[in-house]
């Protein structure tokens, strides 16, 4: 993920800041757009989304406890042409998603540029969440099974069970120097896809992943830090790229050897 493979794995990656919140965003949107454009995203759309808010509080006087209610919330997506890389912007947090990865270092200034356009409209005060984060599929070949890619500690049963294992899960949370991090194996049949929490807004993936139906991996590695601070663009470049070694870090620890000489 550091250098450009020629059968790269990575199908989905995605960079995001949480910021100050800006309420009155609907009155600098037509500005953001226009920069926006300029950059080479001009496609828009607004889509709202439901999220779930689970209440705490006393019961009610009928012994139930606060039923948890969907509040709707605005996202407004800005797409390249070729429809692989897109912004969202909500009142609190700039995204960066693409399935047409390229390297890391591009990725990275791209993010940038576009938060330096909504920095320059919204005037932000402070960041408190840096996250980044990596899809991998692991697709082996007709001659090849899942563990000649993944290393035995994350492959669970799925290599042992006689019976037709349906779907096989392994999580490891940790945390370091740089925030934290975790990593998601998930392994199963079918067709690779994208997780519940981004496939609503995801563009859409490159077709030499969906295309094969079987028996594959999906690597889920999640890098954050959630600290507030004040917005200052050199501290958010360093720590993505401390982000994305973590990454790179447990990638490394979770694939084989042989599995980069057929990437690369």
């Amino acid at each position: 993920m550091g250098k450009k493979m020629k059968n790269a794995p990575v199908y989905f990656t995605v960079a995001q800041v949480r910021f100050n919140p800006v309420l009155n965003i609907e009155g600098y949107l037509s500005t953001i757009q226009d920069r926006m454009r300029i950059a080479r995203f001009p496609d828009f759309k607004r889509v709202d989304l439901n999220q779930l808010i689970m209440q705490f509080g006393s019961a009610s006087d009928g012994g139930q406890p606060p039923a948890p209610v969907f509040v709707p919330q605005s996202h407004c997506v800005f797409g390249n042409r070729e429809g692989t890389t897109e912004f969202i912007l909500q009142t609190n947090a700039l995204t960066l998603q693409t399935t047409a990865y390229e390297t890391f270092p591009i990725f990275s200034d791209i993010f940038l540029k576009g938060l330096k356009i909504v920095d320059d409209v919204l005037q932000l005060d402070f960041t408190e969440r840096i996250g980044l984060r990596y899809l991998d599929a692991i697709l082996p070949r007709e001659t090849e099974s899942l563990s000649d890619y993944l290393t035995v500690e994350v492959l669970g049963l799925s290599q042992k069970l006689d019976r037709n294992v349906l779907h096989s899960f392994h999580e490891t949370v940790s945390s370091n120097l740089n925030g934290q991090l975790v990593s998601r194996v998930i392994i199963q049949q079918g067709c690779v896809g994208l997780p519940p929490d981004i496939s609503a807004l995801a563009p859409r993936v490159d077709s030499r992943f969906t295309q094969k139906e079987g028996w594959h991996a999906v690597v889920d590695t999640d890098s954050f830090i959630e600290q507030r601070e004040p917005l200052d663009f050199q501290n958010i470049e360093s720590k993505l790229t401390a982000l994305h070694d973590e990454i790179i870090r447990s990638f490394k620890a979770t694939v084989t050897p042989y599995a980069f000489s057929v990437w690369e």
